[in-house]
Protein backbone atom coordinates (compact mmCIF):
# COMPACT_ATOMS: atom_id res chain seq x y z
CA UNK A 1 0.00 0.00 0.00
CA UNK A 2 3.01 2.23 0.57
CA UNK A 3 4.38 1.48 -2.24
CA UNK A 4 1.37 2.31 -4.08
CA UNK A 5 0.97 5.76 -2.74
CA UNK A 6 4.48 6.77 -3.56
CA UNK A 7 3.84 6.18 -7.12
CA UNK A 8 1.02 8.66 -6.73
CA UNK A 9 3.25 11.00 -5.23
CA UNK A 10 5.32 10.52 -8.29
CA UNK A 11 2.58 11.05 -10.79
CA UNK A 12 0.91 14.00 -8.63
CA UNK A 13 0.64 15.84 -11.58
CA UNK A 14 0.10 13.09 -14.53
CA UNK A 15 -2.93 11.64 -12.74
CA UNK A 16 -4.80 14.87 -12.39
CA UNK A 17 -3.60 16.26 -15.63
CA UNK A 18 -5.02 12.95 -17.48
CA UNK A 19 -8.18 12.64 -15.75
CA UNK A 20 -8.87 16.48 -16.57
CA UNK A 21 -8.12 16.49 -20.15
CA UNK A 22 -9.97 12.98 -20.43
CA UNK A 23 -12.94 14.79 -19.00
CA UNK A 24 -12.59 18.12 -21.28
CA UNK A 25 -11.56 15.86 -24.37
CA UNK A 26 -15.31 14.13 -24.03
CA UNK A 27 -17.17 16.79 -23.54
CA UNK A 28 -16.11 18.28 -26.88
CA UNK A 29 -15.56 14.88 -28.27
CA UNK A 30 -19.94 15.40 -27.39
CA UNK A 31 -19.96 18.87 -29.24
CA UNK A 32 -18.49 17.69 -32.83
CA UNK A 33 -20.31 14.35 -32.40
CA UNK A 34 -23.46 16.32 -32.45
CA UNK A 35 -22.17 18.55 -35.36
CA UNK A 36 -22.11 15.25 -37.09
CA UNK A 37 -18.32 15.94 -37.58
CA UNK A 38 -16.36 13.42 -35.99
CA UNK A 39 -14.76 12.43 -38.76
CA UNK A 40 -13.40 15.93 -39.01
CA UNK A 41 -11.70 15.53 -35.38
CA UNK A 42 -9.44 12.69 -36.47
CA UNK A 43 -8.18 14.47 -39.40
CA UNK A 44 -7.63 17.54 -37.35
CA UNK A 45 -5.43 14.84 -34.61
CA UNK A 46 -3.65 13.51 -37.27
CA UNK A 47 -2.90 16.86 -39.11
CA UNK A 48 -1.67 18.18 -35.75
CA UNK A 49 0.56 14.97 -35.34
CA UNK A 50 2.33 15.73 -38.37
CA UNK A 51 3.00 19.14 -37.37
CA UNK A 52 4.45 17.61 -33.91
CA UNK A 53 6.65 15.08 -36.17
CA UNK A 54 8.04 17.99 -38.05
CA UNK A 55 8.83 20.01 -35.07
CA UNK A 56 10.85 17.46 -33.96
CA UNK A 57 12.66 17.42 -37.44
CA UNK A 58 13.24 20.52 -37.46
CA UNK A 59 14.82 20.50 -33.78
CA UNK A 60 17.41 17.68 -35.05
CA UNK A 61 18.24 19.51 -37.86
CA UNK A 62 18.95 22.46 -35.84
CA UNK A 63 20.32 20.71 -32.93
CA UNK A 64 18.04 22.25 -30.73
CA UNK A 65 15.74 20.77 -27.72
CA UNK A 66 12.55 23.68 -28.16
CA UNK A 67 9.48 21.14 -27.31
CA UNK A 68 7.38 24.57 -28.32
CA UNK A 69 8.38 24.58 -31.99
CA UNK A 70 6.69 21.09 -31.83
CA UNK A 71 3.57 22.46 -30.27
CA UNK A 72 3.33 25.33 -32.57
CA UNK A 73 3.83 23.26 -35.39
CA UNK A 74 1.51 21.27 -34.16
CA UNK A 75 -0.91 24.13 -33.86
CA UNK A 76 -0.17 25.33 -37.28
CA UNK A 77 -0.72 22.95 -39.31
CA UNK A 78 -3.85 22.18 -37.47
CA UNK A 79 -5.27 25.07 -38.38
CA UNK A 80 -4.77 24.60 -41.52
CA UNK A 81 -6.09 21.42 -41.45
CA UNK A 82 -9.33 23.15 -39.95
CA UNK A 83 -9.62 25.91 -42.61
CA UNK A 84 -9.46 23.43 -44.97
CA UNK A 85 -12.34 21.67 -43.33
CA UNK A 86 -14.49 24.74 -43.18
CA UNK A 87 -14.12 26.47 -46.42
CA UNK A 88 -13.71 23.52 -48.68
CA UNK A 89 -14.42 20.21 -47.40
CA UNK A 90 -17.42 20.90 -45.86
CA UNK A 91 -19.42 22.08 -48.29
CA UNK A 92 -19.06 18.89 -49.96
CA UNK A 93 -21.33 15.96 -50.56
CA UNK A 94 -18.60 13.42 -50.52
CA UNK A 95 -16.97 15.30 -47.34
CA UNK A 96 -16.77 12.13 -45.33
CA UNK A 97 -14.47 10.26 -48.50
CA UNK A 98 -12.08 12.96 -48.54
CA UNK A 99 -11.43 13.30 -44.86
CA UNK A 100 -10.47 9.72 -44.73
CA UNK A 101 -8.15 10.34 -47.92
CA UNK A 102 -6.40 13.95 -46.28
CA UNK A 103 -6.26 11.52 -42.94
CA UNK A 104 -4.01 8.76 -44.95
CA UNK A 105 -2.22 11.34 -46.56
CA UNK A 106 -1.02 12.64 -43.56
CA UNK A 107 -0.54 9.75 -41.71
CA UNK A 108 1.45 8.54 -45.03
CA UNK A 109 3.62 11.50 -44.34
CA UNK A 110 3.77 11.12 -40.62
CA UNK A 111 5.73 7.45 -41.63
CA UNK A 112 7.15 8.91 -44.66
CA UNK A 113 8.40 11.28 -41.98
CA UNK A 114 9.63 8.86 -39.53
CA UNK A 115 11.34 6.51 -41.77
CA UNK A 116 13.87 8.81 -43.55
CA UNK A 117 14.51 10.49 -39.64
CA UNK A 118 15.45 6.96 -37.69
CA UNK A 119 15.69 8.91 -34.12
CA UNK A 120 12.39 9.89 -34.68
CA UNK A 121 11.06 5.85 -34.13
CA UNK A 122 11.14 5.72 -30.56
CA UNK A 123 9.36 8.95 -30.56
CA UNK A 124 6.70 7.60 -32.97
CA UNK A 125 5.35 4.98 -30.31
CA UNK A 126 5.47 7.48 -27.69
CA UNK A 127 3.23 10.09 -30.24
CA UNK A 128 0.31 7.18 -31.29
CA UNK A 129 0.09 4.70 -27.76
CA UNK A 130 1.94 6.95 -25.03
CA UNK A 131 2.30 6.81 -22.05
CA UNK A 132 1.34 9.03 -18.96
CA UNK A 133 3.11 7.64 -16.65
CA UNK A 134 6.70 9.01 -18.49
CA UNK A 135 5.26 12.41 -19.37
CA UNK A 136 7.22 15.20 -18.07
CA UNK A 137 6.15 17.56 -15.05
CA UNK A 138 6.10 20.22 -16.92
CA UNK A 139 3.51 18.76 -20.00
CA UNK A 140 1.26 17.64 -17.05
CA UNK A 141 1.30 20.97 -15.77
CA UNK A 142 0.50 22.53 -19.09
CA UNK A 143 -2.37 20.30 -19.89
CA UNK A 144 -3.34 20.56 -16.47
CA UNK A 145 -3.86 24.23 -16.70
CA UNK A 146 -5.15 24.00 -20.21
CA UNK A 147 -7.47 21.29 -19.44
CA UNK A 148 -9.33 23.44 -16.63
CA UNK A 149 -9.34 26.62 -18.44
CA UNK A 150 -11.11 25.31 -21.31
CA UNK A 151 -13.56 23.21 -19.36
CA UNK A 152 -14.83 26.09 -17.35
CA UNK A 153 -15.58 27.63 -20.55
CA UNK A 154 -17.15 24.55 -21.93
CA UNK A 155 -19.51 23.85 -18.72
CA UNK A 156 -20.05 27.95 -18.60
CA UNK A 157 -21.27 27.79 -22.41
CA UNK A 158 -22.38 24.17 -22.48
CA UNK A 159 -26.13 24.91 -23.43
CA UNK A 160 -25.38 27.56 -25.98
CA UNK A 161 -22.59 25.46 -27.45
CA UNK A 162 -25.35 22.65 -27.52
CA UNK A 163 -27.69 24.97 -29.22
CA UNK A 164 -25.25 25.64 -31.94
CA UNK A 165 -23.97 22.32 -32.54
CA UNK A 166 -27.98 21.22 -33.43
CA UNK A 167 -28.76 24.52 -35.15
CA UNK A 168 -25.03 23.64 -37.34
CA UNK A 169 -26.22 20.35 -38.44
CA UNK A 170 -29.20 22.12 -39.27
CA UNK A 171 -27.46 23.98 -41.75
CA UNK A 172 -27.68 27.49 -40.43
CA UNK A 173 -25.32 30.30 -40.37
CA UNK A 174 -24.88 30.69 -36.62
CA UNK A 175 -21.13 28.92 -36.88
CA UNK A 176 -20.00 32.97 -37.43
CA UNK A 177 -20.92 33.28 -33.61
CA UNK A 178 -17.94 34.21 -31.78
CA UNK A 179 -18.19 31.49 -29.31
CA UNK A 180 -18.18 29.04 -31.95
CA UNK A 181 -15.01 30.56 -32.64
CA UNK A 182 -13.79 30.19 -29.17
CA UNK A 183 -14.67 26.30 -29.51
CA UNK A 184 -12.67 25.91 -32.51
CA UNK A 185 -9.60 27.29 -31.39
CA UNK A 186 -10.28 25.38 -27.89
CA UNK A 187 -10.41 22.17 -29.64
CA UNK A 188 -7.57 23.11 -31.85
CA UNK A 189 -5.29 24.07 -29.00
CA UNK A 190 -6.50 21.07 -26.53
CA UNK A 191 -6.32 18.29 -29.13
CA UNK A 192 -2.67 19.03 -29.62
CA UNK A 193 -1.91 19.75 -26.61
CA UNK A 194 -2.99 16.57 -25.66
CA UNK A 195 -1.22 14.25 -28.87
CA UNK A 196 1.82 16.09 -28.05
CA UNK A 197 2.03 15.21 -24.33
CA UNK A 198 -0.68 12.07 -23.89
CA UNK A 199 -0.68 10.52 -27.75
CA UNK A 200 -2.98 10.06 -30.41
CA UNK A 201 -4.85 7.20 -29.02
CA UNK A 202 -5.64 8.61 -25.63
CA UNK A 203 -6.64 11.77 -27.75
CA UNK A 204 -8.92 9.55 -29.97
CA UNK A 205 -9.92 7.48 -27.68
CA UNK A 206 -10.86 10.45 -24.75
CA UNK A 207 -12.84 12.61 -27.36
CA UNK A 208 -15.55 9.40 -28.19
CA UNK A 209 -15.50 6.78 -25.90
CA UNK A 210 -17.82 8.65 -23.14
CA UNK A 211 -20.29 10.14 -25.51
CA UNK A 212 -20.55 6.63 -27.56
CA UNK A 213 -21.96 5.42 -24.21
CA UNK A 214 -23.86 8.21 -22.95
CA UNK A 215 -25.38 8.81 -25.82
CA UNK A 216 -27.45 5.32 -25.47
CA UNK A 217 -29.86 5.85 -23.27
CA UNK A 218 -29.83 9.90 -21.99
CA UNK A 219 -33.09 10.96 -21.88
CA UNK A 220 -31.82 14.59 -21.93
CA UNK A 221 -29.05 17.27 -22.20
CA UNK A 222 -28.30 17.16 -18.39
CA UNK A 223 -28.46 13.74 -18.05
CA UNK A 224 -25.60 13.06 -21.15
CA UNK A 225 -23.35 16.20 -19.70
CA UNK A 226 -23.20 14.06 -16.40
CA UNK A 227 -22.71 10.60 -17.88
CA UNK A 228 -19.78 11.87 -20.08
CA UNK A 229 -18.25 13.55 -17.24
CA UNK A 230 -18.20 10.50 -15.14
CA UNK A 231 -17.65 7.76 -17.56
CA UNK A 232 -14.49 9.80 -18.76
CA UNK A 233 -13.52 11.21 -15.22
CA UNK A 234 -13.90 7.72 -13.25
CA UNK A 235 -12.40 5.81 -16.52
CA UNK A 236 -9.40 7.38 -16.00
CA UNK A 237 -8.68 7.25 -12.48
CA UNK A 238 -9.81 3.30 -12.77
CA UNK A 239 -7.21 2.40 -15.62
CA UNK A 240 -4.40 4.85 -14.09
CA UNK A 241 -5.06 2.95 -10.85
CA UNK A 242 -4.73 -0.17 -12.55
CA UNK A 243 -1.35 1.14 -14.78
CA UNK A 244 -0.28 2.17 -11.40
CA UNK A 245 -0.72 -1.41 -9.69
CA UNK A 246 0.99 -3.68 -12.44
CA UNK A 247 3.93 -1.75 -13.38
CA UNK A 248 3.94 -3.22 -16.66
CA UNK A 249 0.51 -2.28 -18.01
CA UNK A 250 0.95 0.90 -20.15
CA UNK A 251 -1.07 3.37 -19.22
CA UNK A 252 -2.75 4.47 -21.92
CA UNK A 253 -4.38 1.40 -22.83
CA UNK A 254 -5.65 0.97 -19.39
CA UNK A 255 -7.22 4.28 -19.42
CA UNK A 256 -9.00 3.97 -22.56
CA UNK A 257 -10.57 0.00 -21.17
CA UNK A 258 -11.68 2.15 -17.94
CA UNK A 259 -13.36 4.43 -19.92
CA UNK A 260 -14.88 1.97 -21.54
CA UNK A 261 -15.86 -0.44 -18.47
CA UNK A 262 -17.47 2.60 -17.38
CA UNK A 263 -19.90 3.42 -19.78
CA UNK A 264 -20.93 -0.71 -20.41
CA UNK A 265 -21.76 -0.27 -16.87
CA UNK A 266 -23.50 3.25 -17.31
CA UNK A 267 -25.41 1.59 -19.84
CA UNK A 268 -26.39 -1.29 -18.08
CA UNK A 269 -27.50 0.61 -14.71
CA UNK A 270 -31.06 1.07 -15.39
Amino acid sequence: MSSFLDLLKIYQWALPASVVMATVLALIGGQWTARAKSTQIFVLGQGSSLGIVLGFVLNLILGTDFHSLNLILGLCLGWITLLISDFWIESRADRNHIYLTLFVFFLSLTYLITSITPALESHMAAAYFGDIAVMSDKAAQMSLVAGAAFGAFLFWRWQELSMISFQLVNHSFIHRNHRNKIFDIGTLILTTVAVQSMGYLYTMGSLFIATSFASLRSKNLQSYTTKVVVIASLGSVLGFAVSLASTELPTVPCILIGQMLIGFLSYTKK
